[in-house]
């Protein structure tokens, strides 16, 4: 019986010893979403300007992740055109911190924006009613002054602010906080936040349905869970224009070539349900094309795309060590700021065994989207 019980705990320490290295999480340090998301914002420069004064994890994801679209009511100047030059001021409640483009319906050229005093954006294009993008601003949650320059004969009938389409900053399925941080998960956040996904290879074309009018194609499609998608499109010869998604611009695009030319927009990750991408030509030719790409963003494919990259990589599934998550997070920094890596320090989470993380317990798992884009005029 003695010899039994040897026999049997010789088996056991034997199957000890081969197990995989990366299934043992006894003293090594790793790193939880939410250290991971604070650590991006700061790497990016984005703290100071996106981050109030009480800040919460909610408010580094909601700056990373978008999906957040504000209308402000212009009142009478939606129905007037300016008989002298005036300058109007909102202040405009924030409920989420994030990356913002302003996006406003225009008459005459050029009215002019500032916001927070930031660096002034103004209209371009002066041919009847126009949607125009006046740039990027990073608000963070609190209230902001808005001021338009309107001059005369010019006018304004729509200003949003809309982070919904832009380059969105997540895992797939939004973030855990308190979750540990993989390297599936890393790869996919470090491709959004070095503008590299559109590097991801194309799975499938995603079909849409045409709504054509003058000018105009508005194409509505059904998106799978988190996609990462981009649009091209070809065009005949010369043409003006831009294209929307959901209420927020993507592209603005402007080519004199004399023959066919074809234009790839940036990737862009969204949510899971109905999209309108909304196409408006301003001069020249409709595109003879218009494709939307799915892209494979599975996290193996995403892990294999960083460390083409130069980053170092480990299995999709398994946890990310400290050191190895501060080494990439200093890269970032240098890719994005073209400087030597800066130095920022993540916080460790508990080493646990891989059935005990908390990820049950989370903050707030972020998962919101705006309701589809309402019929342009």
């Amino acid at each position: 019986m003695a010899t039994k019980s040897i026999i049997i705990k010789s088996f056991l320490m034997l199957f000890l010893l081969f197990l995989p290295l990366s299934s043992v999480s006894y003293g090594q340090q790793y790193v939880s979403q939410g250290a991971w998301a604070v650590g991006l914002v700061r790497g990016l420069g984005w703290e100071a300007k996106g981050i109030p004064q009480q800040a919460t994890l909610t408010d580094y994801f909601d700056l990373l992740s978008g999906r957040n679209f504000i209308t402000v009511n212009l009142g009478d100047y939606k129905t007037r055109l300016g008989v002298l030059p005036d300058t109007i001021t909102y202040n405009v409640s924030v409920q989420h911190s994030g990356r913002y483009r302003l996006i406003a319906n225009v008459y005459g050229n050029p009215l002019m924006f500032t916001i927070d005093n930031q660096p002034t954006a103004s209209s371009t294009l002066s041919s009847g009613w126009n949607y125009e993008d006046m740039g990027e601003f990073i608000l963070k949650r609190g209230v902001h002054k808005l001021s338009i320059t309107i001059p005369q004969g010019g006018s304004i009938n729509a200003l949003y602010l809309s982070s919904y389409a832009e380059n969105a900053i997540q895992p797939e399925g939004g973030w855990v906080a308190n979750k540990a941080l993989d390297y599936g998960t890393e790869a996919r956040t470090m491709a959004m936040a070095t503008d590299v996904a559109g590097q991801l290879p194309v799975r499938a074309q995603i079909p849409s349905a045409i709504r054509a009018g003058q000018n105009v194609r508005e194409f509505v499609f059904q998106a799978p869970a988190d996609p990462v998608v981009n649009f091209a499109m070809a065009l005949p010869g010369p043409s003006k224009g831009y294209v929307m998604v959901d209420n927020s611009i993507v592209l603005s695009y402007d080519t004199s070539a004399e023959r066919s030319f074809q234009i790839s927009l940036k990737a862009i990750n969204l949510s899971q349900g109905q999209h309108i991408a909304y196409l408006k030509v301003l001069s020249g030719q409709m595109p003879d094309s218009f494709i939307i790409n799915q892209h494979n963003d599975t996290p193996g494919a995403c892990v294999s795309l960083m460390r083409t990259k130069g980053f170092t990589m480990g299995a999709a599934n398994q946890y990310v060590p400290l050191n190895i998550a501060q080494a990439s997070l200093g890269n970032i920094i240098a890719q994005v700021t073209k400087k030597s890596p800066t130095a920022l320090s993540l916080e460790a989470m508990p080493v646990v065994k891989e059935t005990e993380l908390p990820s049950q317990r989370a903050l707030r798992t972020y998962n919101e989207s705006i309701s589809p884009m309402r019929p342009f005029e």
